[in-house]
């Protein structure tokens, strides 16, 4: 069946139904990944998004168990130029709308050039679609995170220190990274209180992804705001923005954001580039506190994509380390972090 993605602009975008046959709304955003599309589907990151997919061959390879970065799906809708496989009857099983025939190359200049508007997926493109997708609600009026978190304490064995994650939206790849490395995870909910994360008595914490405006997250804010100097921490891309709200920083849109598993970030210190996954929409202000320095920028527009604090163990990064889906280059932070968590478990036996 014909339908229409359309924008609050009013450009229209022509497909084939494919999925639920249920009409859709959401921000629209896209991602230039390759691969990694079930990981897309089931990124929290992605809550109230309906993404497009900047490669035009989405289905291709199939599904795995494996690949899942959250028990279910969580955007608002998928777009694709063509869908292969079982990718029409997967999208129908988990409930999500979809559209494929799309000229995603033209949706994604579009977007690109105009920045990233909000959209329904609907059968006609009249004036009601246009002041359906109009009404949509900004993410940034959005608790997304609230959407997204665990609800309770969650513990994941392991032999390793014990590290509370504060849970945003976190993806499985972040805990798969960490409990490899032997951690205990104890999981917590995204606004849970610096005073209730004591008492679990972790070596250290990381504050994880998730979707949405950080600013609207006072709680979180203020408990890693508490948190700095008690306990090594961590700050993964929400959580990295977080951290530099915490410290007294700002945080702003982005024009149309990254999302992909092939940006570029240096390393001040070294040099050292890496390509990197990335999924967000806000970045963090340059012009930040004496308290932390930039430790990495994005070589394709200067963003700031890593921070360290000067006197505390914390330091945080825009990006994906564990990057699923994508390349590996940065997965060495998690070491960098249990490194750092060692240390503070030591410098405490002391």
């Amino acid at each position: 069946m014909t339908a229409h993605l359309v924008l609050e602009d009013g450009a229209v975008f022509r497909g084939v139904r494919i999925g639920r046959a249920a009409d859709a709304s959401g921000e629209v955003v896209f991602t230039t990944s390759m691969t990694g599309y079930q990981e897309v589907l089931s990124d929290p990151s992605y809550r109230g998004q309906i993404v497009a997919m900047a490669y035009p061959l989405i289905g291709n390879y199939g599904f795995s168990a494996s690949a899942w970065e959250a028990p279910g799906p969580h955007v608002a809708g998928f777009i694709v130029r063509e869908s292969f496989g079982d990718l029409d009857a997967f999208l129908r099983e988990h409930g999500v709308s979809g559209l494929a025939e799309v000229d995603t190359r033209r949706l994604v200049r579009h977007l690109r050039t105009s920045g990233l508007r909000r959209g329904v997926i609907v059968t006609e493109p009249d004036a009601d679609a246009v002041r359906h997708a109009a009404a949509v609600v900004p993410l940034g009026e959005r608790n997304l995170v609230a959407e997204v978190s665990c609800r309770g304490v969650q513990v994941l064995p392991g032999p390793g220190p014990r590290i509370a994650i504060v849970d945003c939206g976190v993806k499985a790849g972040i805990i798969n990274a960490l409990r490899r490395r032997g951690a205990e995870i104890v999981l917590l909910p995204y606004d849970v209180e610096a005073a209730a994360l004591s008492e679990v008595q972790p070596a250290g914490v990381v504050v994880s992804n998730g979707p949405g405006d950080p600013a609207v997250l006072s709680t979180t804010i203020r408990t890693v705001a508490d948190l700095l100097g008690r306990y090594p921490l961590m700050g993964i891309c929400l959580g990295h923005q977080l951290l530099a709200l915490a410290v007294g920083g700002r945080t702003y849109k982005m024009k149309f954001g990254h999302r992909g598993s092939n940006q570029t970030v240096q390393e001040i210190r070294s040099g050292r580039v890496m390509i990197t996954t990335q999924n967000h929409g806000y970045a963090v202000d340059p012009d930040l506190p004496d308290a932390v320095e930039v430790t990495h920028t994005n070589l394709n527009d200067g963003t700031v994509e890593g921070l360290r604090h000067r006197s505390l163990p914390a330091f945080s990064v825009q990006f994906h380390p564990e990057g699923r889906p994508g390349p590996g280059d940065a997965d060495g932070l998690y070491d960098r972090f249990l490194e750092m968590v060692a240390e503070g478990r030591h410098a405490g036996a002391r």
